[in-house]
């Protein structure tokens, strides 16, 4: 059975800056109508950095959860770039560090239930220090973390970032 569902109309309820959010109508492969409300992203990039036999983690206060928590140096794609691009933009940005290796490791949903939203992996292994460019909102602790430190953070739950865990298994997979 062909299981896909067909679009039979759409309503923008909201557009942001960062998503937007529609109600789409449609026909499901058993011939009834549903509501699927999607949020749409441009999508974003996850990047981990080896420096010597540490990684760069970074620790940011989150609004939306109300705490810091720590991360993998990330960011959102801009309309029309490449994820790649967007790696080495990032990078930079986020650490200071610039990349002289990019490798993509994959991609990965994070919510495929109601969102378009794809995140590009790539470790960087090679780069050389040069100085941030924070956007003016962001407030951003760069951390050197050995691999055992952050499976002990992970083990004490202080981790809660899910491009931080894709990104490690991904590494896991593909690099060691």
């Amino acid at each position: 059975m062909d299981k896909k569902e067909t679009k039979l109309n759409s309503e923008q309820i909201y557009e942001g800056r960062v998503i937007s959010l529609r109600r789409d109508e449609v026909l499901c492969p058993n011939g009834q109508k549903s509501i699927r409300e999607v949020v749409s992203h441009l999508g974003g990039v996850g990047i981990l950095i080896k420096v010597g036999d540490k990684f760069i983690i970074e620790k940011q206060y989150r609004y939306a959860l109300g705490k810091e928590i720590y991360e993998l140096p990330a960011g959102k794609l801009e309309k029309g770039e490449e994820p790649l691009e967007a790696a080495k933009r990032e990078c930079l940005e986020e650490t200071g560090y610039r990349p002289l290796e990019m490798i993509h490791l994959g991609d990965m949903v994070p919510t495929c239930g109601y969102s378009n939203e794809v995140i590009h992996f790539y470790y960087c292994g090679k780069s050389v220090k040069e100085e941030r460019h924070l956007d003016s909102d962001e407030f951003i602790d760069v951390m050197f973390l050995t691999m055992d430190e952050i499976e002990a953070l992970i083990k004490e739950n202080k981790v809660v970032d899910s491009k931080l865990f894709t990104a490690l298994t991904l590494y896991r997979t593909k690099i060691l």
